[in-house]
């Protein structure tokens, strides 16, 4: 991974920033419209929105496969934000197939990017980093979401996440831009560079964010 920043950046941004999403859609979601049908509905929503994504993202050619990945991140809090202040069903699946189609924007550059920029005898561990760190993101991000709602009420702590989301976004990018500077003098690269082109591999999206 010393080798290839720009995908430790993007992996570490992924774990961050499922931590701060994940227990919103289960955790949050649920105080915004209540238990049953409804929750039922837009948890299926945003589900089928990042299928559709991950679909249409996997026949197109990406540039800076490492940037898109970091910025989806900004585009899903500034879905995810306004989560709280919705008072119909139509609102709230509106905003959600918008966030689940970032997710998928999430998902498939990042493992495009793996993929062209970890050496094959180091592939399976890197994502095994990946997957440790989604793991413990899925484990600590309901505390994280029921805490925020605890101190801050629903409305605040979804537009706390939303532009915690974004801050994280930003931060990541502006950190690949310097690791793109430093590695420019020598064109020290493994693989394809990050700001070639590349096929999306179809993969899965592994949930909705």
């Amino acid at each position: 991974m010393r080798a290839a920043p720009d995908a430790l950046v993007v992996i570490v941004t992924f774990v961050l920033a499922l931590a701060l999403t994940s227990g919103f859609l289960t955790v949050g979601l649920v105080a915004v419209v209540g238990q049953g049908g409804r929750y039922g509905l837009l948890l299926g929503v945003a589900g089928v929105a990042e299928v559709a994504g991950a679909l249409l993202l996997a026949g197109l050619r990406m540039r800076r496969l490492a940037l898109a990945a970091v910025l989806a991140w900004a585009l899903l809090g500034i879905f995810r934000a306004p989560l709280g202040i919705v008072t119909s069903t139509a609102g709230a699946a509106v905003l959600l197939i918008a966030t689940g189609l970032a997710s998928a924007l999430t998902d498939i550059p990042l493992i495009a990017l793996v993929q062209q920029r970890i050496p094959s005898h180091h592939l399976a561990k890197a994502l095994g980093l990946w997957e440790a760190g989604v793991a413990g993101a899925l484990a600590v991000s309901p505390f994280v979401a029921s805490t925020t709602i605890a101190l801050t009420g629903v409305k605040d702590a979804f537009l706390l996440s939303g532009a915690a989301l974004v801050v994280l976004a930003m931060s990541a990018a502006f950190t690949l831009a310097r690791i793109d500077r430093a590695q420019r003098p020598g064109q020290l690269r493994i693989g394809v560079p990050s700001g070639s082109e590349a096929e999306q591999p179809a993969v899965a999206p592994e949930s909705a964010r």
